[in-house]
């Protein structure tokens, strides 16, 4: 769980006044301050109270205090409470925080059996246990896939579907005029509880999504264990897993997969590219009129494949009708369009779950999905180079860095610089000025005063006397259009070789990657 998850929660039942928000990072403990604390944590919530302190934190913390802060290290999360509430706060998010991982490790440990190849019928019983609760996996068709059997299902229409093997017309028509069911539609949520006229016992279910569509669902059935948070929170990620050891497991296995990610992952595989144009071409198979790559790679590498599978799922519900592949260590889904909103969502994402996104130019030819889903890779890798992950990458801010990574080295790029930068590093090492610095930032800004003094943090009169000063120096024309973007690539170009210079990686690409943009992508 992470810190603005948990105040959000909290802030439901008390009183909380958030003062400083950092990166919300995820707490894996809590504790009352002591007003003796030394070994400050970056994931540990502290509840108490700040002003009493000896030894103030090193390191940015999350901290709900009772007082006022003093200054709290950069990137630290503090909130206000009120003194009465402090014991029932800390008891009730402790519970919260460990309820959250408990539930990370009954998840850890499905998968685990998952990837030990064990049988449907020990994987979903095993589920059943640690959710306490009997559970049931369905398909679109209402077809009954697997049941757990350590826990017995008193409800008669869940007990009658079971041993038909299928959903009954009678119940189908129940859930179809259930008001339940209408709102969840409406609303769209992974979950919902569900009780339909003549149940016994309430129902938790959560939708399976694949490929964009809605696959079939998971029914938890209430009856030893009451429903709590961490099971809406968790039912999802079980039945997605569930689903996938099903058809693993089944005659049909692999049929579950995207018609649409199949036609994708033969575009990125060289031996089939021309044979699944000619397919496609053949077939008359529909793709949007304008589409864009959207590509995820874990910042550190992830071996397990239902990690992957369930970051997949999260792209495909920021974009339900968008068709997704997993290629090598890269998740990727191919989408009409990227809006701000999505774009935010992705953010978010890519904080949460360690990874990097990179969104390609947009394209109108499906023959082309292979050359824009490197440029999306590329914005990754180039990003990375300059020290950045974690963030949403659009290929447009890195094609410059692309094609210079790609550029055969005949001539040294440095001979592409123009000299007035050689001649600003030298007049500000000689008289310990920032003129350059400061030209990059005003051209950066649109020879915009306001915005350059802004983002250098200085006086605007500062900021005049600095551009006359640098055009007494170079005598160049700035209000010429071709000068700027002389000096705009320029600055490009030796920010691009500091960064190699600083990673230790050579500017020239063996002469398979050399043919278009971004095609060092599959070589991490």
């Amino acid at each position: 769980m992470r810190y603005n998850e948990l105040i959000e929660i909290l802030q439901g039942t008390f009183a909380i006044d958030t003062r400083l928000g950092g990166s919300s990072p995820a707490i894996i403990d809590i504790r009352l301050l002591e007003r003796n604390e030394r070994n400050w944590n970056e994931h540990v919530l502290y509840v108490g109270s700040l002003a009493r302190l000896n030894n103030p934190p090193d390191r940015p913390i999350m901290i709900l205090s009772v007082d006022e802060a003093p200054v709290l290290p950069r990137g630290s999360s503090y909130a206000r409470i009120r003194q009465e509430d402090v014991n029932d706060i800390f008891n009730t998010a402790k519970d919260l925080i460990f309820e959250d991982l408990r539930g990370k490790s009954i998840f850890f440990e499905l998968a685990q059996m998952a990837m030990g190849e064990k049988k449907m019928g020990c994987i979903i019983n095993a589920a059943a246990t640690l959710l306490g609760n009997a559970l049931i996996l369905v398909d679109l068709g209402q077809k009954v896939l697997a049941h757990s059997t350590n826990y017995e299902i008193m409800d008669p229409l869940w007990a009658q579907n079971i041993e038909r093997g299928y959903c009954s017309y009678e119940f189908v028509q129940k859930v179809r005029t259930s008001k339940h069911m209408q709102e969840w539609s409406r609303r769209g949520n992974e979950t919902q509880l569900i009780t339909l006229p003549g149940d016994m016992q309430p129902k938790l279910v959560a939708r399976i999504v694949h490929g964009g569509h809605v696959a079939g669902a998971v029914v938890m059935i209430e009856h030893h264990t009451p429903i709590a948070r961490s099971h809406k929170r968790l039912l999802p990620l079980v039945g997605r897993l569930l689903f996938d050891v099903h058809y693993r497991n089944s005659d049909t296995g692999g049929a579950h997969e995207s018609f649409y990610s199949a036609i994708l992952y033969n575009l990125l595989d060289e031996p089939n590219i021309s044979n699944t144009v000619e397919y496609i071409t053949m077939s008359n198979i529909d793709f949007p009129a304008e589409m864009r790559v959207v590509v995820a790679r874990f910042v550190r590498p992830m071996e397990n494949r239902y990690i992957k599978r369930t970051l997949s799922m999260e792209l495909e519900r920021i974009f339900p009708k968008g068709y997704s592949v997993q290629y090598k260590s890269y998740i990727s889904i191919l989408v009409s369009e990227v809006s701000e909103k999505q774009v935010q969502e992705l953010a978010r994402l890519a904080v949460n779950e360690d990874i990097s996104i990179g969104i390609s130019w947009p394209f109108s030819n499906i023959a082309e999905f292979k050359r824009h889903f490197n440029q999306a890779v590329s914005s990754i890798k180039q990003a990375q180079r300059f020290g950045r992950v974690n963030e949403v990458f659009d290929y447009s801010d890195f094609n410059y860095y692309d094609l210079l990574y790609n550029y055969t080295g005949k001539i040294p790029l440095e001979h592409y610089c123009h000299p007035a930068l050689r001649v600003l590093r030298e007049y500000d090492r000689a008289n310990n000025t920032e003129l350059y610095v400061t030209l990059r930032t005003y051209l950066e800004h649109k020879n915009n005063l306001r915005a350059t003094a802004e983002a250098l943090f200085i006086h605007r009169n500062t900021l005049v006397y600095r551009i006359n000063r640098i055009n007494e120096l170079l005598k160049l024309d700035l209000g010429n259009v071709n000068v700027v973007y002389s000096l705009v690539d320029s600055f490009r170009i030796e920010a691009f070789l500091k960064a190699l210079a600083e990673s230790g990686l050579p500017v020239i690409q063996d002469s398979e990657h050399q043919n278009s943009a971004g095609k060092d992508v599959l070589h991490r």
